[in-house]
């Protein structure tokens, strides 16, 4: 059964995410911070979760969006880049970490947030993920609840969504 709904949401994701032609392809490119995590597999985003990243800087780059991160290991900090490649689909892009990522930007407003929705593909296993980003630590509580709408529209319920900036652990 959960196979199923999350499948249906993989599909209902695919269907309704924002979509950007490369004429309208919106500027990412700037500093931001992580406000909000959100996964139907929770033990992913908390504490040691391979999931539980945290944005530092966008960049975009002829088409490819790199992405500039901070994670915990071994107890310390550790700063990574990723580069999300544009595929055949409008407004899809693929990226590897933990796995295969397809993903979404589903909602942006360049100067204050952006929200990406990911599936990740990892050891023959679908997760769905979320991320909040904000251009500042602390977004307004309508740009969360929008967040949130978004997750449980795509099939996550509100208590997979992780609000760092209320444990103010915005990098790590």
């Amino acid at each position: 059964m959960k196979l199923l709904l999350l499948s249906l949401a993989l599909v209902y994701g695919i269907q309704t995410h924002h979509t950007c032609s490369e004429e309208q392809q919106p500027d990412l490119t700037g500093t931001w911070y992580t406000v909000s995590l959100a996964s139907n597999d929770t033990a992913k985003i908390e504490e040691g979760g391979p999931l539980r990243i945290f944005v530092h800087k966008l960049i975009l780059e002829n088409g490819n969006l790199r992405a500039i991160f901070f994670k915990r290991e071994n107890g310390k900090c550790t700063q990574f880049s990723v580069s999300a490649n544009p595929v055949e689909e409008d407004g899809q892009m693929k990226v590897e970490y933990s796995g295969s990522n397809d993903v979404y930007l589903q909602s942006f407003k360049e100067d204050e947030y952006a929200i990406f929705m990911l599936y990740n593909h990892n050891n023959n296993k679908v997760t769905l993920w979320g991320e909040l980003f904000g251009r500042t630590p602390n977004l307004s509580e309508d740009i969360k609840k929008k967040f949130e709408e978004t997750c449980i529209k795509l099939g996550l319920k509100r208590e997979h969504i992780l609000d760092v900036s209320e444990t103010g652990i915005l990098r790590i």
